[in-house]
């Protein structure tokens, strides 16, 4: 997925901490096969690895029949990229949007562009085909009966097969973007979900596939690293590295506890305010812990933060005031859990606490159902689902441009493949 972030230009007196800014990249400055899955009037699954250029392309496909005053829908699963979405339509609304005026723009970017589970209405995923095409059925009847021109779904793999298995009820085209080694949410078989998306929605009606090859994110050390995470999926192991630039190797630090692993997180703060950062971790508590790290040295996530004390944060159950600060305006440091960072890329990621990425791979996920009830979830093969997979990782380093921070007390057996170039320096490296 590639999301461009333009970073604000510093001042000449003091640093300021960047504002998640996007530049969108328009039809001439679009690899030729992003130009072709953006002008083929068909039903289309398009998919490619994290940098591929799927969210672009769907973005540009969705803002043609806007500009055309047609009826459509953009879905996500993420919050965080539905921000990142709204606040790329919100900033670049003058060029994006034509000849629209002000209230069908803000009409768009408040209504056209949803969580789809939001608009759904409900939030579990053990649901079948029928139960599905009820509810579509139902939510059409409430619009009199009207399907919609076209509806697009971002990051599809993060849904179900049975919404993709109706997904014509609500329109005769759909667009879709998806990649088999960013699900995480275990809603497919391991490395099926693009295969599974294209039945389906060729069942129903005429639907092309469309590869994106070509990562245009990472350095080929990021990529490289990235992809000892995963080193049976196939397709992220066959891709060419050959054409990413060149940058510096990602960075192994061990033997910080936590208190020296929060002091290392404000210290590369500290050294890169004009660079858009990112924190990925496993749990909300971890989130949590670090929000009140920073704002015990003075940061604060609050609306009104100075420019250069300021970060934002994403859990998935965070206070609803806190959420729409983040909606409003995206802030730098951003403090997100792996579940929520896709669809994101940083010039800087640190992967703290890392030792926990190790027993995430084998903590059950529990679902509340009562005050006192929990279930343990499961994925669609009937395993138990884990608070984390290999693609998680696989995923949190590919969201790194230019450098990479991965910290841990002692070096977890997963990044048993990882061998250091060069000895590691004891010292800090500011």
């Amino acid at each position: 997925m590639l999301i461009y972030l333009v970073i604000l230009s510093l001042s000449l007196t003091r640093h300021r901490m960047p504002n998640f800014r996007f530049r969108l990249p328009i039809d001439r400055q679009l690899t030729d096969a992003q130009r072709i899955a953006l002008n083929n009037d068909n039903s289309i699954l398009i998919y490619g690895g994290p940098g591929s250029g799927k969210t672009v392309v769907t973005i540009n496909r969705f803002l043609i029949p806007v500009r055309n005053k047609k009826d459509v829908m953009l879905f996500t699963y993420n919050r965080t990229l539905l921000a990142s979405i709204k606040g790329l339509l919100t900033e670049k609304s003058e060029e994006l949007f034509g000849t629209l005026d002000s209230n069908a723009i803000k009409n768009v970017i408040n209504n056209k562009v949803a969580s789809f589970y939001k608009w759904y209405g409900w939030f579990q995923t053990d649901f079948d085909d029928t139960k599905v095409a009820e509810d579509f059925k139902s939510k059409l009847r409430r619009r009199g009966g009207l399907k919609f021109t076209e509806i697009f779904f971002d990051e599809a793999q993060d849904l179900t097969s049975s919404v993709f298995a109706n997904s014509f009820i609500l329109s005769d085209k759909v667009s879709c973007g998806a990649d088999n080694a960013q699900n995480l949410q275990g809603n497919f078989p391991p490395d099926e979900a693009v295969d599974v998306i294209f039945a389906k929605l060729r069942k129903q009606s005429y639907t092309e596939l469309q590869q994106l090859e070509a990562n245009f994110r990472n350095t080929k050390e990021i990529f490289e690293f990235a992809r000892g995470f995963v080193p049976e999926d196939s397709a992220v192991q066959e891709l060419d590295t050959s054409q990413l630039d060149t940058g510096e190797n990602p960075e192994v630090i061990t033997g910080l506890n936590s208190d020296q692993q929060m002091d290392y997180i404000k210290r590369v703060i500290e050294s890169n305010p004009n660079s858009n950062i990112g924190i990925l971790v496993n749990y909300a508590n971890q989130v949590l812990d670090i929000k009140k790290y920073l704002e015990k040295n003075e940061y604060s996530c609050k609306a009104d933060a100075a420019e250069d004390r300021s970060f934002s944060y994403y859990y998935s159950t965070m206070p609803q005031d806190d959420e729409q600060i983040m909606f409003d305006q995206m802030k730098t440091p951003f403090i997100v859990t792996y579940d929520s960072c896709k669809g994101l890329e940083f010039d800087i990621v640190i992967m703290p606490f890392f030792n926990d990425a190790q027993a995430a791979l084998s903590k059950p996920r529990k679902r509340k159902v009562s005050d006192d009830e929990y279930v343990i979830e499961k994925n669609v093969d009937g395993t138990t689902k884990m608070w984390a997979t290999m693609n998680h990782y696989y995923v949190g380093a590919t969201r790194a441009k230019t450098t990479l921070y991965v910290l841990c007390y002692f070096k977890p057996g997963i990044l048993g493949f990882y061998k250091p170039v060069a000895p590691v320096d004891d010292d800090l490296p500011f």
